[in-house]
């Protein structure tokens, strides 16, 4: 499994993106890796010209790198991590992830801005996450140590695997546990076919789940892992089990479009969204 080398963080210069930073001073300095923190300001309000004859409106990018220089320089006192500060213009998302190719980064790192709708997260955050071509932390909670108890839902697919071993290379110390929701069939469901035994259906579904899960600790020497069956909605009994236990981030996978992109499956979306913890989703 590659290590991390270079980390990207997407930061504002709010007080919140302080979280974005600790987490990733903490995570760097587990991984000797270096930190490459961009800025973005938005294209139309870099520089907005005047058509009345008075002076161009633009921002004064050098205060802001010694803004964001002195904020960074304060949290890394505890790490003293390596780091290079970026400003750019542009689209955020289409700026930040150019940097993260153009750079060779292992990691992208950012905050979870939240959308007035509770519990959704901002779009733009979304559309980061969906067009990465690399792994990306997202960050919810404030960051005062390492991560110690992290989940991984699983679908038993390769790119789950690879989520979960990825987990186990950057975060060394940390306990990793797995968790599977088994989707049941019942008489209402408009995939059910009609005369089939639905039971004799569940039961196999939940015993092959069972063995699925079984080696995948074996495998990945995972001391913990849970099959959930306790309903017809995967998506939230896996996200309950999730936000009621007491774990510090989540892991899940997403599906690769040939280096281009990504796509989440629907469970992986809706923890994105809705999970209490830091979401780590994994794209190789």
């Amino acid at each position: 499994m590659k290590n991390l080398k270079r980390i990207i963080v997407g930061i504002d210069v709010g007080s919140k993106s302080n979280h974005v930073l600790k987490r990733a001073l903490i995570l760097a300095k587990q991984n000797k890796a270096k930190l490459f923190i961009m800025h973005v300001i938005e294209a139309p309000w870099f520089s907005l010209p005047s058509y009345f004859g008075g002076e161009d409106d633009t921002i004064d990018t050098k205060a802001l790198h010694k803004k964001i220089d002195k904020k960074i320089k304060g949290l890394n006192q505890e790490y003293q991590v390596s780091y290079a500060i970026f400003i750019d213009e542009g689209k955020v998302t289409d700026t930040l992830l150019y940097k993260a190719a153009l750079i060779r980064a292992d990691m992208l790192i950012i905050g979870a801005n939240k959308s007035k709708k509770k519990n959704y997260l901002a779009t733009r955050t979304e559309q980061i996450v969906h067009r990465s071509s690399l792994p990306v932390l997202v960050v919810k909670k404030s960051a005062k140590e390492a991560y110690k108890n992290i989940i991984a839902a699983t679908d038993f697919q390769t790119q789950s695997k690879q989520g979960i071993a990825f987990a186990q290379t950057i975060f060394p110390k940390a306990a990793i546990s797995a968790v599977h929701g088994v989707e049941k069939l019942y008489l209402g469901d408009s995939y059910a076919l009609v005369g089939r035994n639905f039971s004799e259906y569940n039961d196999m579904e939940k015993k092959n789940a069972d063995e699925n899960m079984k080696n995948l600790m074996k495998k990945l020497s995972l001391k913990k892992g849970e099959v959930l069956e306790n309903g017809f909605d995967t998506k939230q009994i896996v996200l309950d089990y999730i936000n009621e236990g007491s774990y510090d981030l989540t892991v899940v996978g997403s599906r690769g479009l040939g280096g281009t992109g990504m796509l989440l499956g629907s469970v992986s979306t809706f923890i994105l969204r809705k999970a209490s913890t830091d979401v780590l989703v994994y794209v190789s």
